[in-house]
């Protein structure tokens, strides 16, 4: 696997992305992503530049082969933890952030539905 394809499948899989969702971001099929991934096609600069902002790095990263300046840059973009030298992905971390998301959500949706509320007391006729 070339040096690129493989930190594009490293990415995804540290963002828990599924190929589906990286291929419908970059407007291509899965298939046609799986091939990238897969470096059994060439990547355009122009998917390198709209992968680069999904993943929020620069596209030198991307290019580079590099698992450190990837997971220091993943840990940078989402606010974990610093990383030792011996680089290795903590998935506890990812869970517990990813679980942290989940409560945010569940509290955003209950503050939605009580918002919808005040609004349809607000706007109902008077009988």
């Amino acid at each position: 696997m070339n040096p690129i394809a493989k930190n594009l499948k490293t990415l995804r899989e540290l963002y828990d992305y599924t190929q589906d969702y990286v291929a419908d971001y970059l407007g291509i099929s899965q298939n046609t992503y799986s091939l990238m991934e897969r470096g059994e096609t060439k990547i355009t600069i122009d998917r390198l530049e709209h992968l680069s902002g999904l993943y929020k790095m620069d596209i030198a990263d991307l290019l580079k082969f590099n698992d450190t300046a990837i997971i220091h840059n993943l840990n940078d973009n989402k606010g974990v933890g610093i990383c030792t030298q011996e680089v290795t992905v903590n998935n506890g971390l990812l869970e517990e952030e990813r679980q942290s998301l989940y409560k945010i959500i569940e509290k955003l949706e209950e503050e939605n539905g009580r918002l919808i509320k005040i609004i349809e007391e607000l706007t109902a006729k008077p009988q």
